[in-house]
This record gives structure tokens, C-alpha cells and sequence, in this order.
């Protein structure tokens, strides 16, 4: 019978016959871009992980606001040396798991699901995803391809070592210290089911055939549209057409039930269309962002709640080495006024010319009615070396017009060029960031045109990784609150931006494993200094502006915890009058 009725509610709400404030139990969530992948170990976006954190649970949690303060979740204690279950030489972490723990499908979680669970995440390693993250501070490898581009069969031998369960306990080995691995730890890997994995086609464990699910395309995931976790909602619907999650309260949670019943997460990618729906009552919650939040101040029963996330803003980036061929985003792909080179943006003179023709003051001003301050490099301000660069090249009056007038010996100039600019739609900041390259570009010379266009966040990051993509704005939350986790994905060889976009810096990686390895604060202050200014020099990327994150709330929702790491919150503590 309660199947017949939750199918019965799903029919209902992703029809769009359910208002959100008709029923104090349900929620109705708007986000401005799609719910890209189900699959813990697979995604790799805001939306998709926000998604995944209502379903399943990760052994520790950040504990309410804090970024540096951790409590247990499935596992029974946070290690620490001083309660003797992390050895002090950093290297061994010991994680007493609880007992009586069930997955949706009623199940008990066991401690060998907890073990697979790492596993699968360190041997998943698809391309542009999440597994560096714990490969390289357990195994000391960034991926578990050998030199051919094939999975290493030594890889499972190593991950095997490394994770293992003892006395009940899930025990980390690292190769050496890492000091955020129980930041890391609280947002990704959260334990999933073995045995449901293995019904949905997905590895069971064995190690005889862990390379057949290395590197799954998204659709192949065993878990992109089905779940079983652990957490205080569980999966009931997923309607890709609507763009809409269905999720339902776990009434056999572990901890004590959610206020909630029911929640919607839905895409609407207008901002207007959003504020309109949180205006008349279709919706609890709607994504906003500093350039869109005037136009929700103001509405009335409607709260602003305004954090600074840990996040690299509406950064441009641009393709060192695009592939050539049938490539939209390259125009015509020649210098004929159509379209872009595929190495347009190897010539370090190009990008700095770039960098100058940008107007971020005007941005600032214009875009964001002052609401936000420039951004300086891929460091945010609040961690060490998240200042100014303290030594950058600066734009000279002209510099932008002499070096594109030098470019591939004056055709640049001379031809001018179309530059399609993809962003993620629903996302208007990130279009104004476009459009302020597109204007200061066009004063310098009217042939230089940028073509900005929206598109859905899936096939951004999918252009991305086949590196189609000449030149785009994106934001990139932090993985966790240290500047490793700033400046590796767009500096580091293998970060998740540089090493599709073709962007690599000897100077920059021996930087990088420095800083990562130094433990004295100011020493590294100093190095993280050092990388934001490279940033800068090398302008493989333009940072534009750093501006709050922001949702929008009917006042009748309460309960938020706001975390700079979880920047669109944990729906277990929210409630709703009625």
C-alpha cells in the first residue's frame, strides 16, 4: 500500500499539481542548474552532490557551520591522535563504524559495505571526477591508469592495502600526511550498498573485474538514476524530462526522523521564472546569486540567507589545445573572422591580452551594483594566501591593443576572430562575466567577437572533458576548506579544469606538492602567495569577481544550517510552519 501511495505522490508532484505551500511537510526546492548524475562516485557538480547528500552519508559530517570540526556520522567516532584512533605520525586513521544501520532497501550496512564503498570510489576514477581526491592521499597517484591510459592492474593491489576493515573498524592507510583528509572525507565517499550496486549492474567487489567499471560514461553508472542509501531521504522519482527529484522521508532513519516528508528539487534556470515561483507559493527555496538577489529583497513572507562560500567565482577559462575537427565551439576553427584556432590560446601573450581587455571594475559596478569584490586568483580570501598577487604583471594603457595587433604575426588583428563562450544556463552572473570580455574585446577592435552562449550544465562538463570547449565561465566550490583544493584544479597538470583544457606549468605542480606537503603556516602562506601571482602571470584563466552566495527562503521555512563547504545546505534539519 505505501508503494501504491508514494507512486501515487510522485505522479502528482512531478506533474506540477502539488503547490509548495499547500503542505507544511513538503518542500519544494528550485536550482538553477540540473541534477547532472545520482551516483556518489561519479558526480562531480553543486547540484548532483547536493542531491546525493540527502540520500547518503558520508563516516563523519561537518559539524553545523564549522569548516574545521567534524562529527561522526557512520562511523562512531572522528579519529584524532588524542583519542588514539589516528597514529601520530598522520599516516593510519581508524573508524569504528556503527551498527544497526539500515540502507533504504532495509538492508543493514555492514563494515565490508563500508570498505567497498572506498574502494569503488578510488577505482571508479572517471575522467574530470571526484577520486583524486582520496587516490592521491592513499595510493600517491592521481589515477589508477597506468602509462598506456588503462587501468593499472596494480591499482586494486594498492587501494586494498590501503583501505582495510579491523576489529569493525574501517582503517586508512595514507602514503603520507594529508592534513585535509577528514574534510575530504565529510563530502564525498559516502558508503553505499554492495549488493544493490552489484543488482544494478555495477561491480561487486571482485577484484578479477574492477577495470570494467573503470571510467564510466554518465549513463553507465551503476547508481546515475537509482539509489540506496543510507540517509534521511530516499530516492522516489527522477524525471529527466522536468528536471525534477522526487524524494521522500526515511521514516527508518537511524537518527530520528526528518521533519519533512517530501521533497521536489527542480530546475528552473530563469532567475525571474525562479522568483516568481517563490513570489506565488510554487516553491519553499530558490537558488539565487549577488547579481539576481535584488530582484528577490523585498518580496513579501521571503528571507534572503547571504553566506561566503568557499568558491572561486565566474572564472574565465580558455582551451590551450582545443581538438580540432567537427567542433562547434570553435567556429570555422580558422583565422578567417568565423570562428578560432584550436591552439588560439597557447600564446601566453594572447591570454594576458585578454586578461587587460577585461574590465572586472565595470563588472563589479555594473553587473553586480557593487555587490562583490575583484577576485584575484583561484584562492578565496579567507584562506592562506588568498590575498592580491603580490607580484603581477600590470596592464598597461595600449598593452591589450600591442599584443593582439602582434598576434600570429597581425593576422589576429587583421582577420579578427568568433569566439563561441559557453556558461552554464541559469546562471546570470556567469553570462554577465561573457559579456564583459565580449564588450571590452569589441572597444578594442570591432572584428573580435565573443559569441556567448548559455548551456545546460551536463553537456558543459561534457564538452569540458572531450576538450571542445574554447573558452568558458565557470565557478568552482572548493572540495575542502585548504588552498590545495583552490589551486590544484586549475593550476595542478592533472587538476579537474587544467588538464583537459591543456594547461600544464612545471613551476606550478612543484609548487603545489610543496605547499601541499609544507606544515609551517607562514611557509606556506608564502607558496599559496606565490601560486595565486603565477595565476595571474600565466592568465590561463581570468578571475573576475568573488560575491556571496545567496538562497532565497519563504519565511515559513526554517531549520537552515548554513556551511560554506555545503553551499546548497542539508534539508534534514529544515522544517516548515504550516
Amino acid at each position: 500500500m505505501r508503494a501504491l501511495v508514494l507512486a501515487a505522490l510522485a505522479a502528482a508532484v512531478l506533474a506540477g499539481r502539488a503547490r509548495a505551500n499547500d503542505d507544511p511537510r513538503t518542500l519544494t526546492y528550485d536550482l538553477g542548474t540540473e541534477v547532472v548524475s545520482l551516483d556518489p562516485d561519479w558526480a562531480y557538480d553543486a547540484a548532483s552532490q547536493f542531491a546525493v547528500q540527502q540520500i547518503y552519508e558520508p563516516l563523519i559530517s561537518f559539524d553545523g557551520s564549522a569548516t574545521d570540526r567534524f562529527v561522526p556520522r557512520l562511523a562512531s567516532v572522528v579519529p584524532t591522535v588524542e583519542n588514539g584512533f589516528l597514529s601520530r605520525d598522520g599516516l593510519t586513521y581508524r573508524f569504528p563504524l556503527r551498527t544497526g544501520v539500515r540502507f533504504h532497501d532495509g538492508a543493514e550496512m555492514t563494515p565490508e559495505d563500508a570498505r567497498y564503498s572506498i574502494l569503488r570510489f578510488l577505482l571508479m576514477d572517471r575522467a574530470g571526477g571526484p577520486s583524486p581526491l582520496l587516490l592521491e592521499p592513499l595510493l600517491g597517484r592521481s589515477t589508477v591508469a597506468g602509462p598506456d591510459g588503462r587501468p593499472d592492474p596494480a591499482a586494486y593491489d594498492e587501494a586494498a592495502r590501503a583501505v582495510s576493515i579491523e576489529g569493525g573498524a574501517l582503517v586508512l592507510r595514507l602514503k603520507k600526511p594529508f592534513a585535509p583528509l577528514l574534510a575530504v572525507l565529510a563530502d564525498y565517499a559516502p558508503v553505499v550498498s554492495r549488493a544493490f550496486v552489484a543488482a544494478h549492474g555495477g561491480w561487486d567487489g571482485a577484484e578479477a573485474d574492477w577495470a570494467r567499471y573503470w571510467n564510466p560514461s554518465r549513463g553507465r553508472a551503476a547508481l546515475f538514476g537509482a539509489a540506496d542509501g543510507t540517509g534521511p531521504f530516499k530516492l522516489v522519482a527522477w524525471d529527466h524530462g522536468a528536471k525534477a527529484l522526487l524524494l521522500a522521508r526515511n521514516d527508518a532513519y537511524w537518527r530520528s526522523p526528518a521533519a519533512l516528508q517530501t521533497v521536489r528539487v527542480e530546475t528552473v534556470e530563469d532567475p525571474e521564472a525562479r522568483r516568481a515561483r517563490l513570489a506565488n507559493g510554487d516553491a519553499d527555496v530558490a537558488q539565487a546569486d549577488a547579481r539576481s538577489a535584488a530582484a528577490f529583497r523585498g518580496l513579501p513572507g521571503v528571507v534572503l540567507d547571504e553566506s561566503a562560500l568557499l568558491e572561486t567565482d565566474d572564472v574565465i577559462l580558455f582551451n590551450l589545445d582545443a581538438a580540432a575537427g567537427d567542433n562547434p565551439w570553435l567556429g570555422s576553427g580558422r583565422l578567417d573572422g568565423l570562428g578560432v584556432p584550436p591552439d588560439l590560446f597557447s600564446d601566453p601573450a594572447v591570454r594576458r591580452a585578454f586578461a587587460c581587455a577585461f574590465d572586472a571594475d565595470a563588472l563589479l559596478r555594473d553587473g553586480f551594483g557593487g555587490r562583490g569584490t575583484r577576485s584575484y586568483g583561484p584562492i578565496p580570501p579567507s584562506l592562506l594566501g588568498g590575498g592580491p598577487p603580490r607580484s603581477a604583471p600590470v596592464c598597461a594603457p595600449g598593452a591589450a591593443e600591442k599584443a593582439l595587433r602582434a598576434a600570429r604575426g597581425g593576422r589576429l588583428w587583421r582577420e579578427g576572430f568568433l569566439l563561441p563562450m559557453a556558461y552554464a544556463t541559469g546562471f546570470p552572473d556567469r553570462a554577465a562575466a561573457c559579456r564583459a570580455l565580449q564588450t571590452g574585446l569589441a572597444a578594442l577592435n570591432p572584428k573580435f567577437r565573443v559569441d556567448c552562449r548559455g548551456v545546460p550544465q551536463s553537456r558543459l562538463l561534457a564538452d569540458l572533458q572531450a576538450r571542445r570547449l574554447s573558452a568558458f565561465v565557470a565557478s568552482w566550490v572548493l572540495d575542502y576548506p585548504d588552498p590545495h583544493a583552490a589551486v590544484e584544479p586549475f593550476l595542478g597538470s592533472d587538476g579537474f579544469f587544467a588538464k583537459p583544457l591543456g594547461y600544464s606549468n612545471p613551476r606550478a605542480d612543484a609548487l603545489i606538492a610543496k605547499a601541499a606537503a609544507e606544515t609551517e603556516p607562514s611557509k606556506r602562506r608564502a607558496l599559496y602567495e606565490e601560486l595565486q601571482s603565477l595565476a595571474v602571470r600565466d592568465a590561463a584563466q581570468i578571475y573576475t569577481i568573488r560575491a556571496s552566495g545567496v538562497l532565497a527562503r519563504r519565511a515559513s521555512v526554517r531549520g537552515w544550517v548554513f556551511n560554506p563547504m555545503l553551499p546548497y545546505g542539508s534539508l534534514y534539519e529544515v522544517s516548515k510552519l504550516p
